[in-house]
C-alpha cells in the first residue's frame, strides 16, 4: 500500500493517498463505514502536522485537538483494490469550531465529501480554547469549497427499532486514550447490520458529544422516520455520547 500526503506548491491544501485494503472492507467487497471515517481523520492529522498545528504542536503547548461533528456524502461504493485520493484542507473557524473539508476521488472522479468541526482543548483540563491560542495562523482557504458551513445539533431519535450494546475495548482506543472517532461510524454499521440490514449509507453525520474510554460500553438505540435514521449512543451511566443521523 502507498500512503503519502502531499503539499500543494504554494497552496495551503493537500492529497493524502491510499489503496484500498481487504481489512478495510465488508463481507460484500466495499469499504466500510468505519474505513471511510478513518481516511479522512488520517489526512487531517497528517495534513495538520504539515501546517505546524499537529500532535508535535499539541504534546509542546499542552493542547488537542478533538473532533465534534463530522458531515460525510458517499457518492458511490469504493471497493478492495481502488485506488484513493483525499483531497483536505482547513477553512478557518465557526465560533470555537475549526472547520477542515475533504474531497475525495477514484480514477479522477469525485466520490465523496465532507466537511468537519473541531475543538480545540486546552489538554489538561479540556477547556475550550479560542483560536489565537494556536502558535500560528490557519491558512487563508476562503476561496475553496465549504461543504457543509453549519453542522448543527442533532435531535434525538424518534423511534426506536432496536437496541445494541457495544463494548468499548482496548484495542479501539486512540492516542489520546479515548474511543477513536472512526469506531462511532463502525459501531454505526454494526447497529443499522442488525436492526435495518437492508439499510444502504449514503450520508451521515456524526455529533461526538462525550469521550468514553476502554473498558466500557455503549448502547446504541435509534430508528428511522421520513427516510432518515437518527442513532443515539449512551454510556452505562445514561449518559449520551454521540448522535448520528443517517441518510440512505
Amino acid at each position: 500500500m502507498n500512503e503519502r500526503l502531499e503539499q500543494e506548491t504554494g497552496a495551503p491544501a493537500a492529497e493524502w493517498r491510499t489503496v484500498v485494503r481487504h481489512s478495510e472492507c465488508d463481507r460484500r467487497g466495499r469499504l466500510k463505514l468505519r474505513s471511510w471515517f478513518d481516511f479522512l481523520q488520517e489526512a487531517a492529522a497528517v495534513h495538520a502536522e504539515q501546517l505546524g498545528v499537529g500532535v508535535s504542536m499539541l504534546l509542546e503547548h499542552r493542547m488537542a485537538w478533538v473532533l465534534s461533528r463530522l458531515k460525510l456524502v458517499m457518492e458511490t461504493d469504493l471497493r478492495i483494490g481502488d485506488s484513493v485520493v483525499v483531497r483536505t484542507w482547513p477553512n478557518g473557524f465557526h465560533r470555537l469550531f475549526a472547520k477542515r473539508q475533504y474531497e475525495l476521488f477514484r480514477a479522477g472522479r469525485r466520490v465523496g465529501y465532507a466537511s468537519s468541526f473541531w475543538l480545540l482543548l486546552e489538554a489538561a483540563s479540556l477547556r475550550p480554547l479560542k483560536p489565537s491560542a494556536l502558535p500560528r495562523p490557519f491558512p487563508d482557504n476562503s476561496a475553496r469549497p465549504e461543504f457543509f458551513p453549519e453542522l448543527d445539533k442533532l435531535p434525538a431519535p424518534e423511534l426506536e427499532a432496536g437496541r445494541l450494546e457495544c463494548p468499548v475495548r482496548e484495542s479501539l482506543m486512540d492516542v489520546n486514550g479515548h474511543l477513536n472517532n472512526a469506531e462511532y461510524a463502525g459501531f454505526v454499521q454494526d447497529f443499522l447490520a442488525v436492526v435495518s440490514p437492508e439499510w444502504r449509507t449514503r450520508q451521515i453525520q456524526i455529533n461526538y458529544l462525550n469521550a468514553i474510554r476502554a473498558p466500557d460500553w455503549l448502547a446504541l438505540h435509534g430508528g428511522a422516520a421520513n427516510g432518515v435514521y437518527r442513532l443515539a449512543g449512551d454510556n452505562p451511566a445514561g449518559q449520551l455520547c454521540f448522535q448520528a443521523e443517517i441518510i440512505g
